[in-house]
């Protein structure tokens, strides 16, 4: 498979990031229209892309064995490197909020925007559903907990406040996209061709939303945030590759495999920049780790693809 594609990715998604950062240091985009576009993609086109993404799937009972295994090695996955993360941020003394973030940024991954396009292009359609199954628990993961726990962090929120965010525009797409997937309810085509549309318009106003964020912020200062060169390795190369030899170990079907290891490996989650700002956390350090590790990514993808496909 041509690496090309992979990196062909990443560079499509940087352009975007590159024409939010230039129009925002430029003055010709507000700075504080990210808070209109933050509002946008949280209340209105993320849900959209989280239940027409599982609407337009198909469920039969010859793949609920294979929904398990992928939707179980995401829980795994999720749960390990989070507790990585714990560790890691004590390991640094990051104090809270920047210690939630730290774990939640290195436990999730940008499986949405870059993962189903660079599985699909790897893939196909098989390994793109498969791909969709870990989308689901790692959104889901961050839409709730993740929510909550970032709400929490700030001292800002009570316990029983930052428990209400729980409940909200996209922890019920969850939801509901779940009911429709295992339900098989369909809309007409015409009205899901229209809310699948504004649902893709997530991708590239994340991108131009991070562009902003990292326009005040000084990402010259990046290399001096060693945790998270730390999560990086942990996060986008060892996690995938000794995922890789335990799916093998279980005889779990390669393409299954390959899809599971490819979303483990995917640079960080874009909506933690919003879930942050959102909750007025510490925005500058999702927004710089967003940022180096999708950068970085252009290498350790298909660094972790070339070694996954030897392995599984």
């Amino acid at each position: 498979m041509d690496l090309s594609i992979i990196i062909e990715q990443i560079v499509k998604l940087f352009i975007v990031i590159a024409i939010g950062y230039i129009g925002a240091k430029t003055g010709y985009l507000p700075v504080q229209y990210k808070e209109i576009i933050s509002k946008v993609i949280v209340k209105i086109t993320l849900p959209l892309l989280i239940v027409t993404s599982m609407m337009s799937k198909e469920l039969s009972a010859d793949t609920l064995v294979n929904v398990g295994i992928a939707a179980l090695s995401a829980c795994v996955v999720i749960a390990v490197l989070y507790g990585i993360g714990l560790v890691s941020a004590k390991l640094f003394r990051l104090k809270e909020p920047t210690k939630t973030v730290h774990s939640l940024i290195g436990a999730t991954g940008n499986v949405v925007f870059l993962g189903y396009p660079v599985i699909a292009a790897v893939y196909g359609v098989e390994g793109l559903f498969y791909a969709v199954i870990y989308g689901i628990v790692n959104d889901t993961f961050l839409w709730s907990i993740g929510v909550y726990l970032v709400n929490k962090s700030t001292g800002k929120s009570s316990s029983k406040e930052a428990l209400k965010k729980l409940l909200n525009p996209n922890t019920i797409s969850c939801v509901v996209g779940i009911a429709c997937l295992f339900l098989g309810i369909k809309l007409p085509g015409v009205l899901f061709d229209t809310l699948s549309g504004v649902g893709h318009l997530t991708t590239n106003l994340s991108m131009i939303f991070i562009g902003m964020v990292l326009s005040t912020i000084s990402i010259g200062k990046i290399y001096k945030r060693i945790s998270m060169f730390v999560v990086v390795i942990l996060k986008m190369i060892l996690a995938p590759i000794i995922a890789a030899f335990v799916l093998k170990l279980f005889g779990v079907n390669p393409i299954i495999a390959g899809a599971i290891v490819l979303q483990i490996a995917m640079p960080a989650q874009t909506v933690m920049s919003i879930i942050t700002n959102e909750a007025k956390s510490d925005v500058s350090y999702s927004a710089e780790y967003i940022f180096l590790s999708t950068v970085l990514s252009i290498g350790t993808l298909p660094l972790v693809y070339y070694l996954a496909e030897r392995i599984v």
